[in-house]
């Protein structure tokens, strides 16, 4: 039986038979593994802080290269704070929802892993807003998947963006207004989006974007995300 050390993150956690949990984790040296805690439903399980979302740990894993049984778990970071606010915690778990979507098993993704762990770094330590974070985590994960949303030109006719700015939600770009009919993005929100995609996630302290452009601004990539990826941030239908 195989046995290997990951650093990872859980990004999906559900109960799997009497006493056991069937988690997916985020590791950096194989990308998404699925493994097995077992007992950690029992009263007297030391381990039951590993089978909750956001836990990151090394974890001793045991079993084939696509199923795994958790022997042991070393913990480097709760994250507890971000479960202590409803806002908070559904904003960030649809960073995990996205990740579990990229992710195919045993393909790596370090820039994606670290993107993860510096968000939720910048949420619980360097008092960063949540949704600011987030919002950077989805423009971040669009770039790297190449879906990069494009501020300079409308996607269509490629003439330079002036006056009203329309966001097409079928294709995801931003357009003018003779190339769409779809909805109408503001100025301000343009702008932030455009400042927030070319600024460093280690550099978000310097940015400050009042509350009404940020819900407008997640509502939108976030609908960008799930057409991108077919998917629907079901953690996201609660606070957007």
């Amino acid at each position: 039986m195989e046995e290997i050390a990951v650093t990872g993150v859980v990004i999906y956690s559900m109960p799997y038979k009497e006493k056991d949990r069937l988690i997916h984790i985020f590791s950096l040296e194989l990308g998404k593994v699925t493994a097995i805690l077992k007992g950690i439903e029992s009263p007297k399980s030391k381990l039951k802080y590993a089978g909750q979302p956001f836990c990151f740990a090394k974890f001793e894993l045991a079993g084939s290269g696509e199923f795994y049984v958790v022997k042991g778990v070393e913990l480097i970071d709760s994250f507890f704070d971000i479960t202590q606010d409803y806002g908070t915690y559904a904003l960030s778990l649809t960073a995990l929802e996205v990740c579990s979507v990229v992710l195919k098993p045993n393909i790596l993704a370090e820039g994606l892993f670290l993107t993860l762990i510096k968000t939720l770094q910048n949420i619980v330590y360097n008092n960063i807003s949540p949704k600011l974070a987030i919002l950077k985590f989805h423009l971040t994960v669009l770039e790297q998947i190449g879906y990069a949303l494009n501020f300079e030109s409308c996607d269509n006719c490629g003439m330079k963006f002036v006056g009203d700015i329309r966001y097409n939600s079928e294709t995801g770009t931003f357009r003018c207004i003779s190339c769409s009919k779809g909805e109408v993005v503001s100025r301000r929100d343009f702008m932030n989006l455009k400042i927030l995609s070319s600024t460093n996630i280690d550099r978000l302290h310097t940015i400050r974007i009042v509350d009404e452009s940020l819900d407008g601004c997640l509502k939108l990539v976030i609908d960008d995300i799930n057409r991108r990826l077919n998917v629907q941030l079901r953690s996201a239908n609660s606070i957007l």
